[in-house]
């Protein structure tokens, strides 16, 4: 049921509770109350737009245009065991001042079972990595989120390595066997990391992480039936 459809139940009940005895208003408030109950129950749950910064982690400098993903996860259990899943994804990209909003979302009974559900966030800015200094499951619907230069090797084919390990890692961090709108919300953010690795790409074994990282793209991209 709509947020409309209700408040138009509402004010018909008004009006009725206006016109009748004082003995079966008391009834009907009491049959409304119940209802009101028991709809915001069927509506689910609902998260509040999100607000965050992303910053540099020395000298807070705004990082404009990072890309953000928050992933809301939760426990399942299946059987015997208990499985920890990703069951909604929204995105967004940073102003020129490095502030990103994260969209409200309303979250189904659907997920009513699952527990220790938390929401993580993650940023992701060409030739950057999260610093220590950021929490990503978020706690509040403020956050800052801070990034780093990638820590120094002296070897250039090591840090190579060391940059393609990191780009693999977020990418499997952030992916979702979702359908709909979360998938489709993943794809900015493999984008943007799997141009930095193309980039980065020179061995046989360079381009083989590259290829693995445009199969989770293409496995996110494809239409659904």
């Amino acid at each position: 049921m709509t947020g409309t459809s209700l408040s138009l139940l509402f004010n018909n009940l008004a009006l009725l509770i206006v016109v009748t005895p004082f003995k079966t208003y008391r009834v009907i408030f009491l049959l409304l109350v119940l209802f009101a109950i028991s709809a915001c129950g069927l509506l689910g749950t609902r998260h509040p737009e999100m607000h965050g910064r992303i910053l540099h982690e020395v000298h807070d400098k705004p990082l404009a245009h990072t890309e953000v993903v928050a992933l809301w996860k939760g426990t399942e259990q299946q059987d015997k065991t208990e499985k920890r899943i990703c069951y909604h994804v929204e995105s967004a990209t940073a102003d020129d001042k490095g502030f990103v909003s994260i969209p409200e979302w309303r979250e189904p009974n659907t997920y009513k079972s699952l527990k220790n559900k938390t929401i993580e966030v993650y940023a992701f800015r060409k030739y950057y990595r999260t610093s220590e200094l950021t929490n990503q499951v978020l706690t509040d619907k403020n956050f800052n989120y801070y990034l780093a230069k990638p820590r120094h090797i002296e070897n250039k084919n090591k840090a190579r390595e060391a940059r393609l390990r990191y780009l693999q890692l977020l990418l499997g961090k952030t992916t979702c066997d979702l359908k709909g709108e979360s998938r489709k919300n993943l794809q900015p953010l493999f984008i943007a990391i799997i141009k930095e690795a193309s980039g980065l790409a020179v061995t046989k074994k360079d381009k083989a992480v590259v290829k693995k990282l445009k199969g989770w793209l293409q496995f996110i991209s494809v239409e659904e039936k």
